[in-house]
C-alpha cells in the first residue's frame, strides 16, 4: 500500500483538475480485482449445477454508507473503467445511497465483492458470502 498511497499523493491534485473527483484508495482495489480476474477467470466465474461458468463482464460489489446502514451496490462492467470511471461512479452510489435511492436492482448481480470497513476505522471484519 506504500506505493499507492505515494502516487495517490503525487497525482491527487492533477486527477481532482482533470476529473473533478478525488483519487481514493477504493479504485485501485477495484483496479488490481479486475487485473486478478482477467488473469485468473475462475475467480469470476459461477458453479452452475456441474458446470462451470465463465463470465465475460465483472460486476463488482462495493459497500456504502447509507442512512439506514450499508448497502453493496454493483459497479458493472468494470472491466471497462479507468480509474476516473470508478471515482465517478462511487461517488454516484454514495450520493445515491446518502439520498436513500439505491434501488435492489442496484444490488443485485455483483460476480464479486470488495469489503471495506476501513472508512468507519475498522481494522477487522467478517465479510458474509451469500450463495451461489
Amino acid at each position: 500500500m506504500s506505493a499507492v498511497m505515494e502516487l495517490r499523493s503525487q497525482l491527487q491534485d492533477e486527477f481532482v483538475k482533470k476529473h473533478n473527483v478525488k483519487l481514493g484508495f477504493m479504485s485501485f482495489f477495484v483496479k488490481a480485482c479486475v487485473s486478478a480476474m482477467q488473469d485468473q477467470p475462475v475467480i469470476n466465474a459461477v458453479i452452475d449445477g456441474k458446470d462451470i461458468v465463465y463470465r465475460d463482464f465483472i460486476d463488482i460489489s462495493v459497500a456504502v454508507a447509507t442512512p439506514k446502514g450499508l448497502l453493496v451496490p454493483v459497479l458493472r462492467n468494470c472491466e471497462t473503467l479507468n480509474f476516473a470511471d470508478i471515482e465517478k461512479e462511487l461517488l454516484n452510489l454514495a450520493k445515491k445511497g446518502k439520498d436513500n435511492k439505491i434501488t435492489p436492482d442496484d444490488m443485485n448481480g455483483g460476480t464479486f465483492t470488495i469489503s471495506n470497513g476501513g472508512v468507519f476505522g475498522s481494522l477487522m471484519g467478517t465479510p458474509i458470502v451469500n450463495p451461489p
